[in-house]
């Protein structure tokens, strides 16, 4: 599955890869490519120590991206493999500063496409220059260096255009092999010092293989274990498809049973599981090329341990199967599809006298829906329930909150970006009514727990700019009981970092919205909000004009 979220290490908008593994992969046009853990994805925005040093993640990232090194795993605790990295790791060995000037001039000729290009650059470019935080000031001197020592030309701003000159690459050629490192050491290793090692395949042969393939495949073929690089894959392969036709069957009679042509009447024949587009000739072609891959590589590499296929053979086959993955994705589960339909012609009284009919009518189809893979379905089931959230009765939404709190799994794996931004607006909505929804005060004071993936992707979006959160204060209603819930029920990180917002008047609010807040924030009695609230408080005594 393939959506738009903030990205976790500078905030800018993201693409995210998700498959059922517990890595994702990242692409961040700010940071590059990266893979993070589920656990490190979950966790990071509560480590307050690490979030204002994440843009030494981002130049990290971005540095192995440009000059194309494997893709970095990122952990939040110990990593594993040797392209896995904690947080902390990546902060603790930061470049000195002449380090970084070397590296940033090495990212300059990674983005040029030939002698004397100029390349362009934006604010979105910090992380090229190797600066301990996300600000302006700190890439401009790294720029500056490079162009007063000769090493780039243009003029020192953003956004620009700045080429390598002849005495830079003349640099680079000559420490071609510097004494820095050029990776992160793995925290496994005690030397900071890396060799280079003689690894048997280069990184960018695989681009653009589909994210299963890169996810099962893409370290052992960098070792150059060939052979499970590509068994492994195809036993994933044989996997997603059982996941997604729900048979309970391997190999050849798996991809036959899943792919089969629709039975004609009066014969005995299975009617077709996985759907392909274009009628009875790609159905009939996705079934022998699926079941040619168990028989003809699958099958051959589980039997014979000793073929071991050369990196040729290996990146073929997996680029067989990336084809094979992408089939997969766009082939439909009949079943799904069926429920996908009938729940999407479901309509609702939502006068708030019918709510118990409502839900009813909806379960019927949510615990049949569970047990489909399709992102489609799961998101139609979302959207439905939302519907019900969103209706102006209490009952209503207290009845489509408990449906969603009943089945968030698997939803929450497949809804998008705006799908978590929506729910968090309609949980606010229906808490600020002259008639709130119990269930949505209760998610409100427990800190939106058992939908905090949600939460705090509505709270990036939110911090992230004035006009966003403009925007966001004009859909959830009530503001005061907005900021009422964030002065007594947010997580003191968001609190602090949206106070200071506020205080630095990048988010400006009316008299009558500050002296809510005040009011608010001397009521929880919290000492360690005492000093910011004392601000927010002279704030509102100011004369407005």
């Amino acid at each position: 599955m393939t959506s738009k979220i903030p990205c976790p290490l500078c905030g800018n908008e993201a693409v995210q890869m998700r498959d059922r593994s517990e890595v994702y992969l990242i692409k961040c046009q700010s940071c590059g490519d990266f893979q993070i853990t589920r656990e490190c994805l979950g966790d990071l925005p509560g480590e307050r120590k690490l979030l204002p040093q994440l843009m030494k993640v981002s130049a990290f990232t971005r540095y192995r991206t440009i000059n194309k090194e494997p893709v970095a795993t990122l952990f939040i605790g110990t990593p594993r493999g040797t392209d896995g990295f904690s947080i902390q790791q990546i902060i603790d060995q930061f470049p000195t500063v002449p380090e970084r000037k070397f590296k940033a001039l090495q990212n300059l000729q990674g983005l040029s496409k030939y002698w004397g290009d100029s390349v362009a650059i934006d604010r979105k470019d910090y992380s090229i220059f190797f600066p301990e935080v996300n600000e302006e000031q700190p890439s401009l001197m790294m720029m500056q260096t490079l162009v007063e020592e000769g090493l780039v030309s243009g003029e020192v701003k953003f956004p620009t255009q700045l080429t390598v000159t002849e005495k830079g690459n003349t640099l680079l050629r000559d420490q071609a092999a510097p004494a820095v490192p050029i990776a992160l050491t793995p925290a496994h290793q005690v030397s900071v010092n890396e060799e280079s090692t003689p690894v048997a395949a280069q990184p960018n042969k695989l681009d653009g293989l589909h994210p299963r393939v890169l996810g099962v495949a893409q370290k052992l073929f960098q070792d150059g274990h060939y052979r499970s690089a590509v068994l492994d894959t195809y036993v994933a392969l044989d996997n997603d498809v059982k996941h997604k036709s729900r048979l309970q069957y391997d190999g050849t009679e798996l991809m036959q049973k899943a792919f089969t042509i629709n039975n004609k009447k009066g014969t005995n024949e299975r009617a077709t599981i996985l759907k392909v587009a274009g009628g009875d000739d790609p159905q009939q072609g996705a079934m022998w090329l699926f079941s040619g891959a168990v028989m003809g590589v699958r099958n051959i590499l589980a039997h014979d341990h000793s073929i071991h296929p050369s990196e040729q053979e290996a990146l073929e086959q997996l680029y067989f199967a990336s084809m094979l993955f992408r089939r997969l994705d766009l082939a439909v589960n009949v079943e799904a599809e069926r429920l996908m339909i009938e729940i999407s012609q479901l309509r609702f009284r939502l006068d708030g006298t019918r709510s118990y009919s409502n839900t009813s009518k909806l379960k019927e189809y949510l615990a049949p829906s569970r047990e489909f893979v399709e992102d489609e379905l799961h998101r139609i089931c979302f959207s439905k329930i939302i519907e019900i959230i969103k209706s102006p009765y209490f009952s209503d939404q207290n009845a489509g909150i408990e449906l969603l709190l009943e089945w968030d799994t698997p939803i929450f794996e497949h809804i998008t970006f705006d799908d978590h931004l929506e729910l968090i607006y309609a949980i606010y909505t229906a808490g600020g009514y002259s008639y709130p929804s119990r269930a949505a005060e209760a998610l409100i004071k427990n800190g939106f727990k058992p939908i905090s993936s949600s939460l705090k992707l509505f709270q990036e979006h939110l911090l992230s700019s004035a006009e966003v959160f403009n925007s966001v204060l004009k859909k959830i209603g009530s503001r005061d009981n907005f900021f009422k819930s964030i002065a007594h029920y947010a997580d003191l990180d968001f609190k602090i970092r949206f106070l200071n917002k506020v205080v630095e008047k990048e988010f400006v609010l009316s008299k009558h919205e500050l002296n809510t807040l005040s009011y608010e924030l001397n009521s929880t009695g919290r000492k360690d909000l005492k000093e910011i609230a004392e601000k927010i408080e002279k704030m509102n005594e100011e004369p407005r004009y």
